[in-house]
């Protein structure tokens, strides 16, 4: 029996999803911060746990193994990467070769502190007192980019460093190259890249290969994959750190995408709501946008993204009072541990989690992935003191700022793609999104929502059916041949396919070519021949032989692979430029989705009974609300009228007032707002 695994691993909970094509499971554990290998290896016991199997079995069973974390984005919301260094071409210190002075990327993941200008007479005893002068500030990973004619000087400094700094040397000194990182000719872009790399490398990395290491240990004998912010994924050894930036709300709007289709949802939001970020993402027509240079935080890098924005607000994220006596949620979050006041784990800062215990939409007792019990009276001790000690009154200001926070978000996204919000459905997950996701559609003004059996961990079952994708760029540099740049493209992709065990016969290989005039042409070619001929015959194709008018600037090549397994139909289909796949399984398969401790969470159990009322706070006032399971929506054409909970598999779907919901079918429920 063969697994697929897919596990996404955020800042407050870790999620599994685990498939032999027949049957699922799911697993939820808290992120465990000071030694990440340890979520993944728990989420796997309980995998296989789910099946029966000893962990040593299930590993050398599993087929596909697929590893998302938005341990990148989370760092990049709350400024808690890595501490950079830049060295620079003496004059480009502050502008860092961009129009803007300061630069976009100064103060925000690089101090200006910490960039040095480097002359090209520059002797090596100085760059090596400016090096030794970086890592007495403290900076951790050092970029050296210089501008695009200067291929030779850069490589020169890496040699230096290196050669003073060996990696074995306690006083070692990480070193990335602008080049190595991106292959854009824009010096500006390049280097901006280059620092935000650096600036999520090492924790990344470390997550990464120890995890790596350790399953293989363990009996695991695939490669990890690791997910990337396409919605892709690619081998550990292939992956930037900077490539799994919202790498698992990538797979989480993936998967959405395809559920558009199925539920015929022409314009969707998708909405993935944790305990530290929430991301919103939009599907029209079943695809979604990728952008090859998005902005984050302000600073344009090249990073091919799916069309995300990520907003520094969870369950975990912590309230506050600013100077004007206005509440604010987030960015700053409490995590798992110590988590919220109401985890009962030593956090004693309010956060929406407690406003949501105080109001009664979770429930005091409920159990929690890891085994946490809320505690009401500790959220209301957190939240009391935000309202004058009322805490009530306090959890309503909570909730009410964040729902705000949120919804303007999700109306940017709107208004820049020129959606009426009336027109577009709200696709709820994450553990926090079928929580929250009423409160904010109201305020967005929209009236549709759909929310899923497996919410908590969609993510994770986004990743079971991702894609294997890698992409590699250059940019022409003076004396440069195409034929030659593109025959060593084709080489490192060919390498990496077979590295990767995938098949290179059938991968799609897609080639992109710039010419001078900024015109770009995309042609078909493979990399099981002879590449220098492969490459002469894709430059012809393109009208970019021999005596060609306008040069070639700029070269990509582009693989696309999946297992074995997977109909070629499915391969010719995103080779032509679809990247969602159809859904390798039914709704049905999911629909025994179970956690393997799972207890209901908005409901609370005495003995064999459990209470079908209680009364919740809402904005319009305390209202007796209805409990229920989903297996209590039995008949698919079941309507429930709010104000009511749903729970949904260790998640808890919170239908307001002036609301309705039904079951559509075994994975999936549908809220419509009354008119």
């Amino acid at each position: 029996m063969t697994y697929s695994v897919g596990i996404d691993m955020g800042g407050t909970f870790t999620d599994g999803v685990f498939s032999n094509g027949e049957l699922a499971a799911s697993v939820k554990v808290p992120t465990t911060h000071f030694d990440l290998t340890r979520s993944v290896m728990a989420c796997l016991a309980g995998g296989a746990a789910a099946f029966g199997e000893s962990l040593e079995d299930f590993l050398g069973d599993v087929g596909l193994f697929r590893l998302a974390t938005t341990i990148g984005t989370n760092a990049v919301v709350t400024g808690t990467g890595d501490t950079v260094g830049l060295l620079v071409e003496a004059g480009a210190e502050k502008s860092l070769y961009g129009p803007s002075d300061p630069a976009p990327a100064l103060g925000v993941f690089v101090s200006p502190d910490h960039v040095m200008g480097v002359d090209p007479a520059s002797a090596a005893e100085e760059v090596l007192r400016m090096c030794r002068g970086l890592v007495q500030q403290g900076v951790r990973q050092t970029v050296v980019s210089l501008p695009a004619g200067r291929r030779e000087d850069e490589a020169r400094l890496r040699e230096l460093v290196r050669d003073r700094y060996p990696a074995h040397y306690l006083r070692s000194m990480s070193l990335t190259m602008g080049r190595e990182t991106a292959g854009t000719s824009d010096d500006a872009v390049r280097t901006s890249t280059a620092v935000l790399n650096a600036y999520l490398s090492r924790p990344m990395a470390k997550l990464l290969y120890r995890t790596e290491g350790i399953l293989q240990q363990a009996g695991l004998t695939v490669p990890l994959l690791a997910a990337r912010s396409d919605g892709t994924c690619s081998r550990t050894a292939r992956t930037t750190a900077i490539s799994t930036y919202s790498s698992g709300p990538a797979a989480g709007l993936g998967l959405a995408a395809a559920e558009t289709l199925r539920d015929g949802d022409a314009t969707a939001v998708a909405f993935d709501m944790g305990g530290t970020t929430l991301d919103i993402g939009l599907v029209r027509d079943g695809d979604f946008d990728i952008d090859p240079t998005p902005e984050i935080r302000g600073v344009r890098v090249a990073l091919p993204v799916a069309g995300i924005v990520s907003v520094g607000l969870g369950g975990s994220s912590i309230a506050s009072v600013d100077s004007s006596g206005t509440v604010t949620v987030g960015p700053a979050s409490a995590g798992a541990v110590p988590g919220p006041a109401a985890f009962g784990r030593g956090g004693a800062e309010p956060t929406l989690t407690d406003a949501d215990v105080v109001m009664g939409l979770l429930d005091e007792g409920q159990v929690l992935p890891g085994d946490i019990v809320l505690d009401e009276e500790s959220a209301c001790d957190a939240v009391a003191p935000l309202a004058g000690g009322e805490p009530v009154d306090a959890a309503l200001m909570v909730r009410a700022a964040a729902h705000a926070k949120a919804a303007a978000a999700l109306q940017s996204v709107l208004a820049d793609a020129g959606v009426d919000a009336a027109d577009a459905t709200l696709y709820a997950f994450g553990g926090a999104g079928p929580l929250h996701a009423g409160g904010v559609a109201e305020s967005a003004g929209i009236g549709r929502i759909r929310s899923f059996a497996h919410s908590g961990v969609y993510s994770a079952r986004g990743l079971v059916d991702s894609l294997v994708r890698q992409r590699y760029e250059a940019s022409m540099e003076p004396g440069e041949r195409a034929t030659t740049v593109l025959a060593r493209l084709l080489a490192r992709a060919r390498l990496d396919l077979q590295a990767e065990r995938l098949p290179v016969a059938v991968a799609p290989v897609n080639v992109e070519l710039v010419d001078d005039s900024g015109a770009e042409q995309t042609v078909e070619a493979t990399v099981d021949d002879d590449l220098a001929e492969v490459a002469s015959q894709v430059l012809a194709a393109a009208g970019h032989g021999d005596g060609a008018a306008r040069p070639i600037v700029a070269v990509a090549v582009e693989t696309l692979s999946l297992p074995p397994e997977i109909p070629a139909e499915v391969l010719e289909r995103l080779a032509a430029g679809r990247h969602t796949m159809p859904r390798t399984q039914s709704p049905a398969d999911y629909a025994g989705l179970r956690h393997r401790r799972d207890r209901p969470a908005g409901v609370p159990r005495r003995g064999d009974q459990r209470d079908q009322e209680r009364n919740v706070c809402w904005p319009e006032g305390v209202l007796s609300t209805l409990l229920l399971d989903l297996d209590d929506l039995t008949a698919e054409k079941t309507v429930v009228n709010g104000p009511a909970l749903i729970e949904c598999l260790g998640s808890v779907h919170a239908i307001p007032p002036r609301w309705s919901c039904r079951r559509v079918d075994a994975d999936s429920l549908l809220w419509e707002r009354s008119v």
